[in-house]
């Protein structure tokens, strides 16, 4: 059984849904930037120029992190029991 955290006071896990939208931008972002790296090499498409390279790369990662993040917060990961 899911234990609510001690700091939600609303009582139907309003930080869950939060974590939930945090968790669903990073896979928006993952999934965007992803798409802006792999359509040259594998989808026939132009190769990005290399600084846009590497601002979709730093997305990409900063989207594994939020997404990474939110969901391990929303599932109760680490959480005290």
């Amino acid at each position: 059984m899911h234990r609510r955290s001690g700091t939600d006071r609303a009582g139907f896990g309003v930080l869950t849904y939060f974590y939930g939208i945090v968790s669903l931008v990073g896979l928006v972002v993952t999934v965007g930037t992803g798409f802006l790296l792999v359509r040259g090499p594998f989808l026939g498409g132009a190769l990005l120029e290399p600084i846009p390279l590497m601002l979709a790369l730093c997305g990409f990662i900063v989207g594994i992190v939020v997404l990474a993040w939110g969901a391990t917060r929303a599932a109760g990961v680490g959480s005290r029991v």
